[in-house]
């Protein structure tokens, strides 16, 4: 009986020394994790803007049909000036009734209502190609009937390339990162572990003001696209 129970004991005991011996080899070694950042300036070669119009009138057929009439004249424009119909896209399309109340009458401080005014709006936005183009293709819609123009953003038609580009940008940023810190705990970089990649896309960067050869000015600049790494490095043991 003594015999088995000492057998038992040694049995547990290469057992347990087994799995302690398994778990220290799946102990994670020492890391440096770092974050990496890259970029790419370009100058823009194509821009969205979103204009439309908007009419007032007694009766919502008659402001509908002013928008209509002006629209109509804008998109014939679009397409003489070279616009793809792929290009462009309606936004918006509402039409309300607006009843304000009237400045309230300092002597007997009553108000009255306005009359009521249908107002009606159509928005599209509009993809230009032909940056040098733009300045001029403003000024013809405007002249089409165009009175609301909330946006004009630059960008990119291939951002591919140029988002691959900042990534690797990123990455040899965090390894130089990385580099840096373990030079400066003494201690030797080993593999990499994990990268995780965050693309955050291009943002306008606005310059200087220019006119184009004709129309209103517009402002040049350039885009740039951002990404942004996470990189994980063993310590070398």
């Amino acid at each position: 009986m003594r015999n088995m129970m000492m057998a038992s004991a040694l049995a547990l005991a290469a057992m347990t020394g087994g799995a302690l011996a398994q778990d220290a080899g799946n102990t994670m070694p020492p890391q440096i994790e770092v974050q990496g950042q890259g970029e790419v300036a370009v100058a823009p070669d194509m821009a969205v803007i979103s204009l439309g119009v908007m009419h007032r009138a007694p009766q919502a057929q008659d402001a509908v049909k002013a928008v209509n009439e002006n629209m109509d004249a804008i998109l014939q424009r679009l397409t003489e000036q070279g616009i793809e119909s792929s290009d462009v896209q309606t936004s918006q399309l509402t039409v309300y009734a607006d009843q304000n109340m009237q400045p309230r009458d300092m002597n007997n401080g009553e108000t009255a209502d306005k009359p009521v005014e249908f107002v009606a709006t159509s928005m599209l936005n509009v993809r230009v190609r032909d940056l040098d183009a733009l300045g001029g293709l403003i000024d013809l819609v405007l002249q089409d009937g165009a009175n609301q123009m909330s946006g004009l953003r630059f960008d990119v038609q291939s951002p591919e390339p140029l988002e691959a580009q900042a990534r690797e940008r990123a990455v040899q940023d965090a390894m130089e990162q990385a580099a840096q810190l373990a030079a400066a705990a003494g201690v030797e970089l080993g593999p990499v572990r994990r990268i995780t990649a965050y693309n955050n896309g291009g943002r306008p960067k606005m310059m200087e003001m220019a006119r184009s050869d004709s129309g209103a000015p517009v402002a040049s600049g350039e885009v740039t696209i951002d990404a942004q790494v996470s990189v994980i490095f063993d310590i070398a043991q």
